[in-house]
C-alpha cells in the first residue's frame, strides 16, 4: 500500500494518454484494489551487485551472492478498497515473506497478521545462514539447539513447532506488551506506518517529475520518470523515518545516507499492466557518486486483487508461559538459564491480562501454500 496513492500529486493536471496521464491512472486502479502484493528484490547477479558495492565496508562476495538471491514481500488485505482505509483501522490483514531463491519461492520466514493474531513460521537453519560472518561453531550451536527439540516435554509443543519450521500463533496483546519493555512487538505492522508512506512516496516521487513514454514490451507499457535526486532524497527522508520507526531493527541513522546524494536527475521506469502500476525498477547505484561503476537496479513488483490473507491452517498456539518455560529449560546455545526468581520478575512486568490461547482453525484443508505464491516448507 505505500505507493498506490503515488499517482494522486499531479492527479487531473494530465491529459489521459499522455505519460503522467497513464502513471496517475495506474496508482489510482492499483488503489481501488482490496489487497496488493509488493515484492522487493535486486534485479541483478551476485557478479553485479559485487561490483556496484565492493567499495563497501566489509562488504563481500558472499554478501553479494547472498543478496542477488533475497526476495522480500509485504502484503496488505481488507474489506473495501485500500485508499479508503484510515489510521488504525481493525479490518486490515498483513503478511511479510522473505525468501532465498531466484524464483522468489522459497521461504525463509512469514509472517501474517490476522485478526488479533500473529502468526510465524521460519526455517531457522536457513535464517542463521544469512549471516555470511557465521562460523562452525554457531552452526555446532543451532544444531544442538534444533536437536533438543524432541526432548521438549508437550507443554512445550508450540516451540517445538517453530523450532521445525511449523507454523505457531502469537496473540497480539501478548507481543504488544512485550514490546513495552524492550522486546519485539508488532508496530511494524500497522497500516499507519502504510499511509505515513503513501504521503512520502507520493511526494518523493512525483513532485516536479518527468516523464516520457518508453512503449511496451514484457507483457507491460513503460514509462521513464525522472526526478531530481536531491530532492527526492530531503522529501523522502523524514516521512521514511516517521513511518519504518515501530519496524524492528530500523534507526534513523540508516538513513543518514540520503543527505549525500549527488545534485543530478535519476530515472526510475514503471511498468503497467492492466491499467496498474506493475513494477518500478530503479538504478540505486544513482544516488551514490562514490560508487564503482556499475549499475544495481532494485525491482519493486505490485499484484493487485481481492484475495484475503487468512489465518493458516493447523497453526500451535504459543502460550506465554511457554516461551519463559523454554528460557527455564536452559534450551539456548550457550546453556544458561536465567534464574527462577528473574522469570517471575519477567512474567509480573508483563501485562498478560485478556491473553487467551488461539482457537482459530485458519484456512481449511491439510496443507498451506499460504497467501503468497512460494512453495512452503515441508
Amino acid at each position: 500500500m505505500a505507493v498506490i496513492a503515488a499517482g494522486s500529486a499531479a492527479c487531473g493536471t494530465a491529459q489521459a494518454g499522455s505519460p503522467q496521464g497513464k502513471v496517475e491512472n495506474a496508482f489510482t486502479k492499483l488503489g481501488d484494489q482490496k489487497a496488493l502484493t509488493v515484492g522487493a528484490s535486486f534485479d541483478a547477479s551476485a557478479d553485479q551487485i559485487w561490483s556496484a558495492l565492493r567499495g563497501e565496508d566489509d562488504f563481500t562476495k558472499a554478501d553479494a551472492t547472498l543478496l542477488a538471491g533475497l526476495h522480500a514481500q509485504y502484503a496488505v488485505s481488507a474489506d473495501r478498497p485500500l485508499t479508503e482505509l484510515t489510521s488504525g483501522d481493525k479490518n486490515v490483514s498483513l503478511g511479510v515473506l522473505l525468501s532465498d531463491d531466484p524464483a522468489g519461492k522459497k521461504n525463509l520466514i512469514e509472517v501474517r497478521q490476522v485478526a488479533d493474531a500473529l502468526y510465524l513460521r521460519a526455517d531457522v537453519k536457513a535464517l542463521e545462514q544469512l549471516d555470511t560472518t557465521a562460523t562452525g561453531k554457531n552452526d555446532g550451536d543451532l544444531d544442538k539447539l534444533l536437536g533438543g527439540t524432541d526432548g521438549l516435554p508437550s507443554s512445550l509443543g508450540a516451540l517445538k513447532s517453530a523450532l521445525d519450521g511449523k507454523w505457531i500463533s502469537i496473540d497480539k496483546k501478548f507481543l504488544d506488551s512485550l514490546s513495552a519493555l524492550g522486546g519485539p512487538g508488532t508496530s511494524g505492522l500497522d497500516a499507519t506506518s502504510q499511509a505515513q508512506l503513501v504521503t512520502t512516496l507520493k511526494n518523493a516521487l512525483l513532485h516536479n517529475a518527468k516523464f516520457k513514454d518508453l512503449g511496451s514490451h514484457d507483457g507491460a507499457d513503460h514509462v521513464r520518470v525522472d526526478v531530481p535526486a536531491q530532492q527526492f532524497a530531503k522529501e523522502l527522508k523524514p516521512g521514511l523515518s516517521t513511518a519504518l520507526k515501530g519496524v524492528p531493527g530500523f534507526s534513523a541513522a540508516q538513513l543518514d545516507r540520503l543527505d549525500d546524494v549527488p545534485a543530478k536527475t535519476v530515472t526510475a521506469d514503471l511498468a503497467i499492466s492492466d491499467g496498474m502500476v506493475s513494477g518500478i525498477t530503479v538504478d540505486v547505484a544513482q544516488f551514490d557518486s562514490k560508487a564503482p561503476a556499475g549499475k544495481l537496479p532494485l525491482a519493486l513488483t505490485f499484484t493487485g486483487g481481492a484475495a484475503k490473507i487468512t489465518a493458516p491452517a493447523g497453526a500451535t498456539s504459543l502460550d506465554p508461559q511457554d516461551l519463559f518455560g523454554l528460557i527455564a529449560s536452559g534450551l539456548t546455545p550457550g546453556g544458561k538459564a536465567p534464574s527462577s526468581a528473574g522469570i517471575d520478575q519477567m512474567l509480573k512486568n508483563l501485562d498478560l491480562s485478556g491473553l487467551s490461547p488461539d482457537t482459530s482453525t485458519g484456512t481449511t484443508g491439510t496443507s498451506d501454500a499460504g497467501f503468497f505464491n512460494y512453495t512452503p516448507l515441508t
